[in-house]
């Protein structure tokens, strides 16, 4: 299953890049309000692609957790910090978004065994990279390694996806398989964690 993310809602233009690019299914990751969900799942009907809706939460508040896991096909968060993976793990949510930062190693071994018992999918965005520029790309890079060896070694599940915030920003499964290598994972391991994972994390869903 070739499943990508974006954080952009252009529903014709994920379609026509998705088929382009031979995408299954796209998840959308937003900070969507009610409304807004509402009417993107009016609409995700008609897309050429499959969609499947995330609300990303923007305060640890359980009432909004309870509250999108009715409306929203998927629930996440960023990550940035010890205590918002650990949240994102206690909270078992379904996907926590780039573990690390330019600025500190802020990922530990106990975070990414809790994440893997609570089948949490931690997604590593490309857009992150794509838009980093000098020292903060290189410490980007480096930490980003780092989280990824953890996750390994924890046996939790990984994907790499897009994060693409417009159009421009949208790569292939080809490309991003080729990101994980780049971040030291073995080629068969990353062409698994952006073919074969998202599946997983469809059926986790059903």
């Amino acid at each position: 299953m070739k499943l990508n993310l974006v954080q952009f809602a252009g529903i014709d233009e994920i379609g026509a890049l998705s088929k382009q690019f031979g995408d299954e299914a796209v998840i959308v990751a937003k900070d969507f309000s009610e409304r807004e969900l509402n009417e993107f799942n009016s609409k995700k009907r008609k897309s050429r692609v499959k969609l499947f809706s995330c609300k990303i939460l923007s305060k640890k508040d359980s009432k909004d957790i309870r509250k999108f896991r009715k409306l929203a096909d998927f629930v996440g968060a960023r990550g940035g910090s010890i205590e918002a993976h650990s949240w994102a793990a206690d909270q078992k949510l379904d996907l926590l978004l780039n573990p690390f930062s330019a600025h500190s190693t802020v990922f530990d071994l106990a975070t990414a065994n809790t994440l893997a018992e609570r089948n949490v999918f931690t997604c590593f965005l490309f857009t992150d990279f794509l838009n980093a520029r000098g020292f903060e790309k290189s410490q980007l890079m480096k930490n980003a390694s780092l989280s990824l060896k953890l996750l390994e070694k924890a046996s939790a599940p990984v994907m790499f996806v897009s994060g693409a915030n417009s159009r421009d920003e949208m790569r292939s499964a080809r490309n991003l398989s080729s990101f994980g290598v780049l971040l030291g994972m073995k080629k068969e391991n990353a062409i698994r964690a952006v073919k074969s994972t998202p599946g997983k994390l469809l059926e986790a869903r059903e």
